[in-house]
């Protein structure tokens, strides 16, 4: 982010500050209805099953087309947040102005999903790919509705118990691809599917280059060699790669992986708009995953 960027983003967080501030005392009584705002989509998917008819969900960011990193809130979005009892957001650096706007707020209960999960600001930000995050998020806002609303508690308990149980075959289904996994270790453009390749039981070959592209820099040559001669070798059991993401340097190595029959998983760092909810978008993926290994396993 250059100079200007950064002081542009300063003025606009510091404006919509001022704006929660002043529309503090607006807040909605949490006795009557719980209003939460999430930083992404997904999250707020959770949030909304949890919560069931006792308040609202606001999502701030909804379409694929936005890049959480390079966000900048409006003051519409002020105006959902001066209403909020509990704000999530992902942390880890990935949504900081999600956390600049409410820091300061004593009328909101932060969620950092980062912190929920005892990550730090090192580790990779993408945690939504680690099933387990859901889960736990789900009964933390059960918890956090709970004090809010102690007659609904059983409820959000309850709530929560229901949305786990809706993340069983997703689980189901990562557990079978652990089982007949390709003994071969997996090559990925950046490091968004990583959470899930752990779960699957695959490791990561080329994590050099993973951290030079998610970090826009330019991966080592010989880091790019190295890549080129697995994939070329056959030494991979597929390429991971983020099709949000426009790279010359993985597009021509995409090709190179398609000319060479080595198999290709597209996953997105965001929701598609094609997909229904979390779960359909995380089952598409494990889906191309699961079909790759039928073939390999079909040779």
């Amino acid at each position: 982010m250059n100079k200007f960027k950064k002081i542009s983003v300063f003025f606009i967080i510091s404006s919509i500050l001022l704006i929660i501030t002043g529309c503090s005392s607006k807040t909605n009584n949490p006795k009557k209805s719980i209003n939460v705002t999430t930083s992404l989509n997904f999250y707020g998917e959770v949030a909304k099953d949890v919560l069931g008819n006792h308040g609202s969900v606001t999502s701030i960011i909804n379409s694929p087309n936005v890049d959480p990193h390079d966000f900048e809130p409006k003051s519409s979005d002020a105006k959902d947040i001066s209403k909020t009892n509990i704000m999530v957001y992902n942390g880890l650096g990935y949504d900081s102005w999600a956390e600049n706007l409410t820091s300061n707020n004593k009328n909101i209960k932060n969620i950092n999903v980062g912190k929920l999960m005892n990550k730090s600001s090192s580790d990779n930000p993408h945690i939504w790919y680690n099933i387990d995050t859901m889960k736990k998020l789900a009964y933390k806002l059960a918890k956090q509705f709970g004090q809010l609303q102690p007659q609904n508690k059983k409820a959000f308990e309850q709530n929560a118990k229901n949305y786990v149980k809706k993340l069983q075959p997703v689980e189901h289904k990562i557990d079978n691809i652990k089982k007949s996994k390709i003994n071969k270790p997996v090559a990925v453009s950046e490091p968004v599917f990583d959470y899930s390749l752990d779960k699957l039981g695959y490791s990561v070959a080329d994590k050099s280059f993973e951290e030079a592209i998610e970090k826009g820099n330019d991966p080592a040559p010989a880091d790019i060699r190295q890549l080129q001669n697995d994939i070329k070798n056959h030494k991979l059991a597929f390429f991971v790669v983020n099709k949000q993401v426009n790279s010359k340097i993985v597009t021509n190595l995409t090709n190179l992986a398609k000319n060479n029959h080595l198999r290709i998983v597209y996953v997105t760092e965001t929701k598609p708009e094609n997909m229904k909810n979390y779960i359909k978008w995380m089952d598409s993926q494990y889906d191309e995953v699961l079909k790759i290994q039928r073939n390999n396993h079909l040779k």
